[in-house]
């Protein structure tokens, strides 16, 4: 019997791992009492590189100047050395892969997997985590948000779990069998499960959710993840065959994702499309309280297949502003703060009540650029906005060093990243000889749009690029609207979309470049029918990432990987920015924290030290 690694070692994801220490300027005075409070609308300095400093804001705004480029005027701090936070690493076993015979002489590769369960520690009756912001849905096939996929997961549970390693963990389904041509899954389903509401889990109910989340009818706006799926089998009770319509090759890691977290058909039947409102999961957790814009509280679900959860409650609370988290997480009010300000991470850093993880995330923000309407229908205005922007000067001096400037359309963490040879350094001068060939009119005014909310910085972000395209002599306005209306408006197809420019960052939740390009750039995920709204068509990049979809050999996989990547980063849908740092911050005495670079944290089995 041959055994295979299949962890997901990715040297390039190592970078995490020895970024060097981060120095950062912060002030040395109190926070106003005003700004300790909860606050509406968190953008209380628009243009201040740092608003939300928890300590203090800085009060100023960026602007371009000719000899020292990207420059900060306004109030600026004394300096203090980070200090160093021992990295906190989580063991957890992976999966081991076996090639076996079958008796029809059919060669199938067997999925068997094994884990140590995290040790029993001392029961915390409440963990509280302050988020920048609310859901409208805790359907999973619904969503488009990591923070609330991430709640999903703990109340509906997965068929598998991919922990912070990036390897696979049984979760519901206990083995998996994939066919020698890869046509077929075979779930074998965890036996004496049931839903929060008693329902039993079986493959029965496994089969009701996948069919929702393929019905047209329904919204799921990450379908792309199961389009391939052709045909569902219930073979018995606890064993589920899915035939697929081509080889998937990272079907295996979609086993993990949120589209396929099964929902009690007890709570479809009875509170149909309700049911969004009212989830009902096999997960650890269950919803108890849903007070919208205020808080989230989840409770331990007492009945829960697995070892049961250490922390008995988790109430997310809401607070828009990360000065006001970063506050209450050093008044020990909050014990978990979601993003905090890039310009806080060294001060928070350096306080030794407060610890901090920063993976690199597969999440990119960029600026997306509409290619078959307006000015950037051209690519030749594309490239020239790719060349107007500093990214290195946006990590440094605006984001402090939690993020990496793009040199590939996807993260370095992601299998199948290429870094491209050809990179979009700051050049203005080139960006104004692109504009002039291209034709550009320079009267027009091109709309930028923003959310309101949803990313940290976003609005520093857009006034900085802004300012970049300013230069180069393009007139910008910016429109922010709330998250909800802005994903509204990004779902419009192309008849309708009132975008020119947007704001939009990009998480896959698997670890491979095909949730990002094929999600960002395949014709078909154009909307309405995906979340791709720069609607980028490209016949070769469609061909490339289709074949790479389908082939099963990684080295070939890679290398259709790297045709696509350079089809897409030469036809510039984006303005390639930055790949983030998920920054979390938590009270240092907490232990057993999971956090991963896919934009996700589980306390579930955190204790105190």
């Amino acid at each position: 019997m041959m055994q295979f690694s299949t962890g997901f070692d990715n040297p390039i994801s190592l970078l995490a791992n020895h970024c060097s220490q981060i120095k950062h300027l912060i002030l040395q005075k109190e926070r106003s009492s005003a700004s300790c409070g909860r606050v509406s609308d968190y953008r209380t300095s628009s243009t201040a590189a740092a608003t939300g400093l928890s300590g203090a804001c800085l009060s100023g705004a960026f602007s371009l100047d000719a000899g020292n480029g990207l420059k900060y005027k306004g109030t600026f701090p004394s300096k203090e050395d980070a200090k160093n936070i021992q990295k906190r690493r989580h063991t957890i076993n992976g999966f081991r892969l076996f090639r076996k015979v079958a008796s029809a002489s059919a060669l199938f590769i067997c999925f068997s997997f094994c884990f140590t369960p995290p040790e029993v520690g001392a029961q915390i009756p409440e963990l509280t985590i302050a988020i920048g912001f609310d859901t409208d849905t805790f359907n999973p096939q619904e969503q488009t948000t990591s923070l609330f996929i991430n709640l999903c997961e703990l109340i509906y549970d997965s068929l598998l779990f991919e922990n912070a390693e990036g390897k696979l963990e049984p979760r519901l389904a206990t083995k998996v069998d994939v066919s020698n041509d890869g046509f077929v899954y075979t779930l074998h389903l965890r036996k004496g499960v049931k839903f929060s509401d008693g329902t039993p889990f079986d493959a029965p109910a496994m089969k009701l959710t996948i069919d929702r989340a393929l019905d047209p009818k329904m919204r799921v706006p990450q379908r792309y993840l199961i389009n391939m799926i052709r045909e569902l089998k219930v073979v018995d009770d606890y064993t589920l065959v899915i035939n697929l319509s081509y080889p998937f090759a990272p079907f295996m890691q979609t086993l993990s994702t949120f589209v396929l977290l099964p929902i009690s058909p007890a709570a479809i039947e009875e509170h149909g499309e309700e049911v969004r409102q009212k989830p009902v999961g096999a997960g650890p957790y269950v919803l108890k309280e849903w007070v919208k814009g205020d808080r989230i509280v989840l409770v331990r679900n007492e009945s829960y297949y697995g070892q049961k959860a250490t922390v008995e409650k988790l109430t997310f609370k809401i607070v828009p502003e990360s000065a006001a988290r970063e506050a209450m997480l050093r008044a020990g009010e909050i014990d978990i703060c979601y993003r905090p300000s890039p310009a806080n991470v060294a001060a928070l850093k350096s306080d030794p009540n407060i610890a901090v993880d920063m993976p690199l995330d597969t999440r990119t923000i960029s600026i997306g650029l509409n290619c078959q309407k307006g000015a950037t229908k051209s690519k030749l205005v594309r490239q020239a906005f790719n060349y107007a922007v500093d990214k290195q000067a946006i990590v440094k001096k605006v984001l402090f060093d939690t993020a990496a400037p793009m040199d590939g359309p996807c993260s370095p963490t992601l299998f199948g990243y290429h870094k491209m040879a050809n990179q979009y350094d700051y050049n203005p001068e080139k960006a104004k000889e692109l504009l002039k060939k291209a034709g550009f009119d320079f009267n027009q005014t091109i709309h930028m749009r923003v959310p309101q909310g949803r990313y940290l910085f976003e609005k520093q972000i857009s006034e900085t690029v802004q300012v970049y395209l300013r230069a180069i002599g393009v007139q910008v306005e910016l429109k922010t609207s709330e998250w909800p209306t802005y994903v509204a408006g990004l779902l419009k197809p192309l008849d309708h979309t009132k975008l020119e420019l947007f704001l939009l960052g990009w998480g896959p939740m698997i670890r491979d470049a095909d949730a990002a390009l094929y999600g960002q750039f395949h014709s078909s995920m154009n909307p309405p029918k995906g979340l791709a709204p720069a609607f980028y068509s490209a016949p070769a990049f469609d061909e490339a990432i289709e074949a790479a979809r389908m082939e099963q050999d990684p080295q070939k996989r890679l290398a259709l990987f790297k045709k696509a990547s350079e089809i897409v980063w030469d036809d510039c849908p984006w303005i390639w920015l930055y790949v983030k740092r998920f920054v979390l911050a938590y009270r240092s005495h907490l232990k057993g924290l999971v956090v991963t670079g896919t934009e996700k944290f589980f306390p579930t089995y955190v204790t105190k030290k």
